[in-house]
Parts: structure tokens; C-alpha cells; sequence
């Protein structure tokens, strides 16, 4: 009578376990729910969102619900279908999407003068490209030369010619599997010195600039994005990742390439890496760089990674410019990947490795960067003497 006994007992004790792990399980999860991730950690993609998905009605994804803010960017959102293509006039085109902003917004006259530009020219996404006279200076095609694995993706400005050739030399010189790109506007901007001839020498000398013939100010590096992504599909549409960064960024490019080349080949199909920021709110105050008036957007941002430097898989570009089409202009373009992130279905994936408010005190050596992958912002002297240091394999630390 006792080995019954004592399967007895050793059933309802595995059952007791059993039902405890549950328990724990479950309330884990709802933890995890109620409480998003800190900046820093990684969301965690689930099988649901390792594909990009883009449903007819974006609104309830985006977290535009009922009752509906007042602010023009939520409500444009919530009756936004697509926004208009080309740069036409005429009625729905992109100047007249920009004209309505200026007579819907109440206090439109109040807004600075940066975000009254953007205002009226956001819905206008098609530029042509700018090419140097007397030839030269043109972009090749992925197919004409190796696909890249990783093709580095430098926004810069015309006259950041000491960035760029800091670039050129460190991190984003010749290596198996990359390819180095600065995306630019025009050289011909509002005042200044004419930089025309200067960027036309260095585009025939690098072949590596692709300018387009719209004002580089601030408020339209979201141009450079889309730019791009419309570049990629028709010239490069197999890279496997894209590194879209700030010419003043430092990226340990061998540490990067380990990194993306141990991916999970699920995971790497949508991802979109870099320092998250999960919880930003818009900041009010008149007159900073990153203002946002209550009359134009409402609620908090989505999580997004910031823009000092960030890596998105090839496979998303089109879909990242699908997405575009039908998601409300908004004038910080790490934001506004974040919200066409969103859209798709999609979550960030933070990586600690990623710093993009590099303390100015802080020493730049080998030893504080051997865990890192990018750090921002680092001068064109300190970009070369880290590199230098990381190449030389007699240092220790």
C-alpha cells in the first residue's frame, strides 16, 4: 500500500509545481505588458512582429483613438489615406497639402520659423538628384559593383568636409562586405559661402556623395531617409543592412559586423537597432531645437532609435516607404521612423552598445570603446586617433 501512496504524493506535488510555474508565467507576462521596457533593453521581438505587416486602417496602431486629440498632427492622421505623390500645385498635391496645414493650425503664425517651412513642404518627397558640372561624381549601383553587406548611410552637409574625410579615413574606409555613402542637399543654400565648386571636386574625386537638390536645413534630414530608401529600391535592393548615421558619429565597424553576422536570420529580416528611447514625450518649451507645440502633436512619442545612429535590415526599405506614404509628416526624422516603425507592426531592438550623447569630458580611447559599437558626436581628430589606437594590436588594456 505505500508505493501507491507515494506515487500519490509525488503526483500532486508535480502538479502543485507545475501550477506554480504557471502562475509565475502569467503574471510575468502581464508585468510585461503593463510596464514597457526601459530605455536601454531590448524590447524583445515576438513571433508576431518579426514580419512588417501594414493594415488598411493604421490609426488604432499608431494610437489614434476615440476620443481623437485636437492637435492637427493626430487628426490629420486619423483622416490621412496617403499623402499626395509629386510635387504638383494643383489640388491634393504636396504644396497644397502644406497650404491647408497654414490655414487648420490656429495658431500656425506663433510657430517658429523652421517648423513653418517644414510645415508647407512636408507632403513634398520627390527631389531630383544634384549633379556636378562637367561630369563625374556619380553614385554606382550596387549591381554595377559587389552587393554590400552593410552599406553605411552618413547623413552630412555640404560644408562638413572635415567630417566626412574623417569618415572616409576611420571607420568607413574600404572593407570586405561595406560600402560608405553620404547622403547631402544641395551646396547651394540660403547664405553663406557658395560651396557649388567645392562639393562638385570632392563628388568626382569620391564618387561617394548623393546630393539632391533640396535646402539642407534641420528640419528636412527626413528628406534623407526617404531619399534613400527610394535610392536603395532601385539600385541596391538586396544590401542586407543599412547603417544610417550622423557625420559626427563613431561606429567600431568590425564589432558592428560580428554583431549583425550573429543574428538570428529571423530577427535580422526586420531589424531596426540602436539606442531606444521608449518613453519620450515632446518638449514644450518655445525656442528649443526640439520644440513642439500642443496645437500640432498630442500624446507621447513611439519608441524609436535615435537618430545619432541606427541600423535597419535592407528587407524594410520598401516597406519603410510604403509606410511613409500613409503616415503623417513629423519634422524629427528618428521620431518619425519610429512612428513608420510603428505602422508596420514592428518594435526597436535597443543594444547598450549604442551611445549617441558621448559625454564631452569622456576619454575616447580603445579601452572605453572595445564594448561599444557607436558613439556620437566625436571630432574629426578624435575619430582618427581612436581608430589609429582600435587598429593597433600591440595596445592592451
Amino acid at each position: 500500500m505505500r508505493c501507491p501512496k507515494c506515487l500519490l504524493c509525488l503526483s500532486a506535488l508535480l502538479t502543485l509545481l507545475g501550477l506554480k510555474v504557471y502562475i509565475e508565467w502569467t503574471s510575468e507576462s502581464r508585468l510585461s505588458k503593463a510596464y514597457p521596457s526601459p530605455r536601454g533593453t531590448p524590447p524583445g521581438p515576438t513571433p508576431a512582429n518579426l514580419e512588417p505587416t501594414l493594415p488598411a486602417n493604421l490609426s488604432t496602431r499608431l494610437g489614434q483613438t476615440v476620443p481623437l486629440p485636437f492637435a492637427y498632427w493626430n487628426q490629420q492622421q486619423w483622416r490621412l489615406g496617403s499623402l499626395p505623390s509629386g510635387d504638383s500645385t494643383e489640388t491634393g498635391g504636396c504644396q497644397a497639402w502644406g497650404a491647408a496645414a497654414a490655414t487648420e493650425i490656429p495658431d500656425f503664425a506663433s510657430y517658429p520659423k523652421d517648423l513653418h517651412r517644414f510645415l508647407l513642404s512636408a507632403a513634398c518627397r520627390s527631389f531630383p538628384q544634384w549633379l556636378p558640372g562637367g561630369g563625374g561624381g556619380q553614385v554606382s549601383s550596387c549591381s554595377d559593383i559587389d552587393v554590400p553587406y552593410l552599406l553605411l548611410a552618413v547623413k552630412s552637409e555640404p560644408g562638413r568636409f572635415a567630417e566626412r574625410q574623417a569618415v572616409r579615413e576611420t571607420w568607413g574606409s574600404p572593407a570586405p562586405g561595406i560600402r560608405l555613402l553620404f547622403l547631402l542637399g544641395s551646396p547651394v543654400g540660403e547664405a553663406g559661402p557658395d560651396l557649388d565648386s567645392l562639393v562638385a571636386w570632392e563628388s568626382r574625386r569620391y564618387s561617394d556623395l548623393l546630393l539632391w537638390d533640396f535646402l539642407d536645413v534641420p528640419f528636412n534630414q527626413t528628406l534623407k531617409d526617404l531619399l534613400l530608401l527610394a535610392w536603395l529600391g532601385r539600385h541596391c535592393p538586396t544590401v542586407s543592412f543599412v547603417l544610417q548615421a550622423q557625420d559626427d558619429a563613431f561606429v567600431h565597424t568590425p564589432a558592428l559586423l560580428a554583431h549583425l553576422r550573429a543574428l538570428p536570420p529571423a530577427s535580422a529580416q526586420s531589424l531596426y537597432l540602436g539606442e531606444v528611447f521608449t518613453q519620450a514625450m515632446p518638449l514644450r518649451k518655445p525656442g528649443g531645437p526640439f520644440y513642439v507645440p500642443e496645437s500640432f502633436f498630442e500624446g507621447g512619442y513611439p519608441a524609436y532609435a535615435s537618430g545619432g545612429g541606427y541600423v535597419i535590415a535592407g528587407h524594410l526599405a520598401p516597406w519603410l516607404l510604403r509606410a511613409a506614404a500613409r503616415v503623417a509628416p513629423f519634422p524629427f526624422e528618428d521620431v518619425y521612423t519610429g512612428l513608420c516603425i510603428q505602422a508596420l507592426g514592428l518594435v526597436p531592438q535597443a543594444h547598450p552598445g549604442f551611445l549617441t550623447a558621448w559625454p564631452a569630458d569622456r576619454t575616447a580611447d580603445h579601452c572605453a570603446f572595445r564594448n561599444l559599437l557607436l558613439v556620437r558626436p566625436l571630432g574629426p581628430q578624435a575619430s582618427i586617433r581612436l581608430w589609429k589606437q582600435l587598429q593597433d594590436p600591440r595596445l592592451q588594456c
